[in-house]
């Protein structure tokens, strides 16, 4: 990849070959100038020097010229977008207006606020070009459809889960509002319909906050760390979250001397998840939650860490789906604890994370995290 552009250094130069009188040298620079809205961190003015340039090749007397450009304003992030492809898309030449027409199918492909971000091009797109250009336009399309298919899903499940939360709110404030017109307003029923509003709006956000950690893209910073100290963190955290954790007892067989290397951080948010759910599940069958911590080294390059309890176990078709998004068998829950702890486990630490549950005698969910990250590629 490149790095940023400076404009005060190259982009003259860049700039000033788009004029040349030499049309291969006006070609090889559209490429070039491609290439850096693409790759490059450039500010918005750049792009609008460029852009308008650029238009100015529009219809430039070298098809050649017209049709390399078609190609290079694929990640011009400024509204001389929108001018040069309709001259383009107009053009005599064959060759020029199909690679327009591309270009155009291409950009429509993600929205108007993912092209006008400012880092790094949109993200999406790169991708998608990088799969085509590796694989052909069959994988491009392949993942393109796979990737619908994975949105639409996922909306028509937000959407689901979303009304369930608003409904319930929806007729307590309906009845206060009957209440109200009838003139029959009391103490007691606007303490029970607003306590109910305001338990749907902090579950609401509940899932709201756990998308944002779902979805979050931030460039991870790992520490070599101690891994009891960390496991030890995370029971505290939970035995101050609720009343009811802090009969939580605890049987630990970690070894002091493990280290890996992690972001705090979220392992932190990974492991509480998980133990919540044991301490749940103890609850759910009126049993004290008691949860077994074992951890190992396993050929001295990776770690594995098993957490098992004696709740209420799960049946096959739970655990099958138990990573899922908005998967749960507890009635206060979102679904997304198991689905944020996976995430983190391997999509951010390259690791592994397993359940196993029999219905009735309990769960264990076995992590396995490598003791070293700086040789993996993210």
């Amino acid at each position: 990849m490149m790095d940023t552009i400076k404009p005060e250094t190259g982009l003259d130069g860049l700039l000033q070959a788009f004029c040349s009188s030499n049309w291969p040298t006006v070609r090889d620079a559209v490429d070039q100038g491609g290439g850096l809205l693409r790759y490059a961190t450039m500010e918005p003015f750049v792009h609008a020097r460029l852009g308008e340039q650029m238009f100015s090749l529009a219809r430039h007397e070298k098809w050649e010229v017209r049709k390399a450009l078609a190609h290079a304003i694929l990640f011009l992030r400024h509204e001389t977008f929108d001018r040069i492809i309709a001259v383009l898309e107009e053009d005599d030449n064959a060759w020029v207006k199909s690679a327009a027409k591309r270009t155009m199918d291409r950009r429509q492909e993600i929205s108007k606020t993912d092209l006008l971000k400012d880092e790094h091009g949109d993200l999406m797109l790169e991708w998608l070009s990088d799969l085509e250009e590796k694989h052909g336009a069959h994988a491009r399309g392949a993942a393109k459809r796979v990737a619908e298919k994975l949105q639409n899903q996922f909306v028509r499940e937000f959407n689901h889960e979303m009304v369930k939360v608003i409904s319930p709110m929806d007729v307590s404030l309906t009845l206060l509002k009957t209440a109200l017109e009838q003139k029959r307003l009391n103490r007691a029923l606007i303490q029970k319909h607003t306590t109910m509003a305001k338990e749907r709006l902090e579950f609401m956000m509940a899932i709201l906050n756990s998308f944002r950690t779902l979805t979050q893209t931030t460039e991870l910073e790992f520490q070599n760390e101690n891994l009891i100290s960390v496991v030890d963190e995370a029971i505290h955290l939970i035995r101050d979250r609720k009343p009811e954790n802090s009969a939580l007892h605890v049987e630990l067989s970690v070894p002091k001397c493990i280290m890996l290397d992690i972001n705090r951080y979220l392992l932190l948010q990974a492991l509480s998840n998980i133990l919540q759910n044991s301490i749940d599940a103890c609850i759910a069958c009126d049993r004290a939650p008691a949860i077994k911590v074992h951890a190992t080294v396993v050929n001295r390059s990776k770690v594995m860490l098993s957490i098992t309890d004696q709740g209420t176990g799960m049946s096959e078709q739970d655990v099958r789906s138990a990573f899922q998004l908005f998967a749960t068998t507890k009635p206060d829950g979102t679904g997304f604890g198991l689905t944020i702890a996976k995430k983190i486990i391997e999509s951010d630490h390259a690791g592994l994370i397993q359940l196993s549950s029999q219905k009735g005698k309990g769960t264990t969910v076995t992590i396995s995290l490598p003791v070293k990250q700086e040789d993996l590629k993210w």
